[in-house]
């Protein structure tokens, strides 16, 4: 029998399991301490065992799944105000697997403008309509979301002065929400101030 690296699937904390013929990337779930943890095989290491094994998994989220949880759920907390954000794990796990601890991902709630997150752990609820957009980045500052879409070409407004000398103007544009959330500048137009009532 071997000694093979596992690394846990929220943490990717490293734990040495002996076994017959595991294959890199299998998914196990296995013992560390009295306590159960899911994991995706490495090489083959010389160093002792330091867990053991339990059920081979098809991939780390149905690992986490058959832990006997009612429903899988992730802790986020998102960048910059540290409001903590629980997810149902469903679409998660579709897009990009269990995520790691520590590590950002983009998200967006519905067809808000998305937004960064930074994986914590595990929770016992979730909202379902959260999808992933994009990520893993390594920090929040990693994780930007792009700038608005501009449709059109710039316009800019020369202005005559006293003078008779010309200035260029480059005016505020409108900007509206497209139907995949996403800000749009319309760099034809120019933003005219008021409240809309004919001031």
């Amino acid at each position: 029998m071997a000694n093979y690296i596992v690394n846990e699937c929220l943490t990717n904390d490293e734990y040495i399991i002996t076994g017959t013929s595991y294959t890199e990337g299998q998914v196990i779930r296995f013992v560390f301490n009295e306590q159960s943890y899911c994991g995706t095989v490495g090489e083959v290491t010389s160093s002792p065992p330091s867990a053991d094994f339990g059920q081979l998994y098809d991939d780390c989220c149905a690992c986490l799944e058959g832990d006997g949880r009612e429903s899988l759920n992730f802790k986020f907390i998102r960048c910059g105000t540290e409001e903590e954000i629980n997810i149902e794990a469903t679409n998660f796990c579709s897009y990009f697997g269990a995520p790691t601890t520590g590590v950002t991902y983009e998200i967006q709630f519905g067809y808000e403008t998305p937004f960064c997150v930074t994986f914590s752990g595990l929770s016992p609820s979730g909202v379902t309509n959260y999808t992933y957009v994009s990520g893993p980045f390594s920090n929040c500052e990693d994780c930007v979301s792009p700038p608005p879409i501009s449709a059109n070409t710039e316009s800019t407004v020369c202005q005559e002065v006293c003078d008779n000398s010309v200035i260029t103007i480059i005016p505020l544009h409108p900007t509206y929400t497209n139907s995949a959330g996403r800000e749009v500048v319309q760099m034809n137009a120019v933003l005219i101030g008021g409240n809309g009532l004919n001031s």
